[in-house]
């Protein structure tokens, strides 16, 4: 949920699901936060995966899921051809660009610019990320949205967004704190805790 795979772990993780389940569908989520959402959902599918979750490319990417334009375009002529038109793509990315417009102050990209590969540090949660986000960043002045007749107040609401590089390092310790706690993990990290659950 973290947006921790990779594309070659990814493999491993789908490949010795595939072979010890070979006719139990594999259905893979992540979240893009890192960016290596569309490498790593193109390794599952190669690897056997079923299906691979991904979003329109108006609402993908950061921690929302991979990008269905990049994945249907790197797929078309491979193997995993997905037989949608990117024309069809498009269209419908449109029509959730427009939507996504009328949430603008409540999206991520009102706080997040761009995808932070820090996440495979801290390991936090997709929507706990941006959550966190908006409540440590500063509250800007109320504005109007000329696209609802309604006046935002951005809950902004801690103030510390200039510290947010410190509550992610705060996340990690506490992580690490209660155990590194399982979450969907590349195998060497996954190996180690096994050890360390076994030693125990």
């Amino acid at each position: 949920m973290a947006g921790l795979l990779k594309p070659e772990p990814s493999k491993m993780l789908i490949g010795a699901l595939r072979d010890r389940f070979p006719d139990m569908p594999i259905h893979v989520h992540t979240h893009d936060t890192a960016g290596a959402g569309v490498a790593a959902m193109l390794a599952c599918a190669e690897a056997g995966a079923d299906v691979v979750d991904v979003a329109v490319d108006s609402m993908a990417g950061m921690t929302s899921q991979p990008s269905m334009g990049a994945m249907v375009a790197c797929a078309k002529g491979t193997k995993l051809d997905t037989g949608i038109a990117l024309e069809k793509v498009y269209d419908y990315s449109e029509y959730w660009e427009v939507a996504r417009g009328l949430y603008a102050p409540f999206d991520c990209t009102a706080t997040m610019k761009s995808g932070n590969a820090d996440v495979y540090e801290n390991e936090i949660p997709g929507g706990q990320y941006t959550n966190l986000h908006f409540q440590v960043s500063p509250a800007p002045p109320p504005r109007w949205d000329h696209r609802t007749p309604t006046l935002h107040f951005q809950a902004h609401s801690m103030g510390l967004g200039h510290k947010f590089k410190e509550v992610k390092k705060s996340y990690t310790e506490a992580n690490r704190l209660l155990g590194d706690l399982i979450k969907r993990r590349d195998w060497p990290s996954a190996r180690r805790n096994r050890a360390r659950a076994h030693d125990a």
